[in-house]
């Protein structure tokens, strides 16, 4: 672990000191940012202070959830190159002062990503970073209030927001369901908030939304960690009961629209209800979920420039572990077995990767949660068939985690197949899994792109809700 620091800090220790003294003072605070995996920045805030012949200091991550501050582990300033480390979140730093613009430039590596880091004197605002030119501000032209509702049969109770227009009305209302993950009622990802942009051009249009916090996300509480996408699909049903008792509301015209992981929940609920109105799949499976895991690895490593030779080497390699996962045995014993294989892969891995982390990071790095392998073990075909109501799936042609072609003709295939002839399929051409118009559209784009959403996609989406009859639903 971190051994590009510790090359770096023994040349530091063992070259000449003799510049040492014309080394500036660190004291103080310093603003920089880091580019996570999905490529929004975040900010990072440095204080330094003088203790002995040397510093002490913290590391404040104020963009989290809750900002947090820890303790620098090792603090070294050589002439012009400072290095510093956390050990408690695996976060290592080495910059080179550069007098021309009073920053010290340089690297940062949070856990296994490394990222262009700069630190100076001059406060970052939040406002500064990750420019969203999309998100609404207040005051809106339209109605949103802050809702609870529970969900009797598991014990949860679920905080969100409700919009609508501001005329008193009965509106066609979608419940919007998020990705996979701790997700808030906006589904930010990236730094992007895509449901509270949609919600915004929603009511605009004459359509209402609800979206909610995940159970134990933000206002819900409820524990998220032992939840899979059956929890998730009871508590959109609990969404949709408590719809039912607004006045605002067309009872007849309520439907769901779930993104990536969403869309698998809403395939589940509206299954289990015939009353849902409508289903709009935003980048949803239509392959089952192991399948879809040998789909995503290959997709990524010809985007590296693998072999295909090599990248069935490696498919066949982890071909045991991925069916373990999808197995049907208990999850405790699927994580057990798990653990042992992910061991004894770190067991026969080259050296050159043991330097980098430990089998027990590799352990704890690997999902196993029962969110992930409930995904793993899905199987589309088992709920798409059972519904009958109006059914949207749209995907953007350049989506690398959820493959356009294959995903939508499968479930176009199943609706139809078996008898669901309310079915509209369409490709965005040059959008990313997000709905972005992207340039190399692999992940780590996500964030650095301005577009939360291409307009055309909610305009699409919002001219079908509009055109769609009333849902006799249960009724039939």
């Amino acid at each position: 672990m971190y051994k590009w620091f510790w090359v770096l800090l023994i040349g530091l220790l063992v070259g000449n000191t003799a510049m040492a003294q014309q080394q500036m003072d660190l004291q103080g605070k310093w603003y920089g940012t880091y580019k996570l995996y999905y490529g929004e920045q975040q900010r990072i805030i440095l204080n330094f202070e003088k203790e002995d012949n040397g510093y002490k200091g913290t590391l404040t991550l104020p963009d989290l959830p809750v900002a947090e501050r820890f303790n620098l582990t090792i603090i070294i300033h050589r002439s012009d190159t400072l290095l510093f480390r956390v050990d408690d979140i695996r976060f290592a730093y080495v910059g080179v002062w550069d007098a021309a613009t009073k920053q010290f430039k340089g690297t940062s590596s949070f856990g296994p990503d490394m990222s262009p880091t700069d630190f100076g004197k001059t406060e970052i605002q939040k406002s500064d970073l990750n420019k969203r030119p999309q998100e609404p501000k207040a005051p809106f032209s339209y109605l949103t209030e802050e809702v609870k509702f529970s969900n009797t049969q598991e014990g949860v109770s679920l905080a969100g927001t409700f919009t609508r227009p501001k005329t008193f009305g009965k509106y066609p209302v979608v419940i919007l369901l998020g990705g996979s993950g701790q997700q808030t009622r906006d589904n930010e990802m990236a730094g992007h908030k895509m449901f509270l942009v949609l919600a915004d051009y929603f009511a605009k249009n004459g359509v209402a939304t609800l979206r909610y916090d995940d159970r134990g996300v933000g206002g819900s509480n409820g524990n998220f960690d032992t939840s899979d996408i059956h929890n998730f699909a009871s508590d959109a049903q609990a969404a949709f009961d408590y719809l039912e008792t607004r006045q605002d509301v067309n009872k007849r015209k309520i439907g769901v629209l779930g993104h990536s992981e969403g869309a698998i929940v809403a395939q589940l609920m509206a299954a289990n209800n015939p009353s849902v109105a409508f289903v709009i799949s935003m980048a949803g499976m239509g392959l089952p979920g192991r399948d879809l895991v040998d789909l995503q690895s290959r997709i990524r490593s010809k985007l590296e420039g693998v072999p295909d030779s090599l990248i069935a080497a490696q498919s066949k390699r982890l071909k045991p572990y991925w069916d373990l996962l999808a197995s049907n045995q208990p999850i405790a014993v699927i994580r057990l077995k798990a653990q042992t294989m992910i061991a004894k892969m770190y067991e026969d891995a080259p050296e050159a990767f043991k330097r980098t982390t430990t089998s027990a990071e590799m352990v704890d790095e690997a999902n196993l949660s029962h969110e992930a392998i409930s995904v793993l073990k899905y199987q589309p075909l088992n709920q798409l068939k059972r519904i009958k109501c109006p059914f949207m799936a749209i995907n953007g042609t350049n989506d690398i985690q959820v493959d356009a072609t294959s995903n939508l003709n499968a479930i176009e295939r199943i609706l139809r197949e078996n008898g669901n002839s309310l079915t509209t399929v369409r490709q965005f051409q040059g959008l990313n899994h997000l709905f972005q118009r992207c340039n190399t559209c692999r992940e780590d784009e996500y964030g650095a792109l301005e577009q939360t959403i291409d307009p055309l996609v909610p305009e699409f989406m919002v001219h079908w809700i509009l055109q769609l009859p009333e849902w006799p639903g249960s009724t039939i």
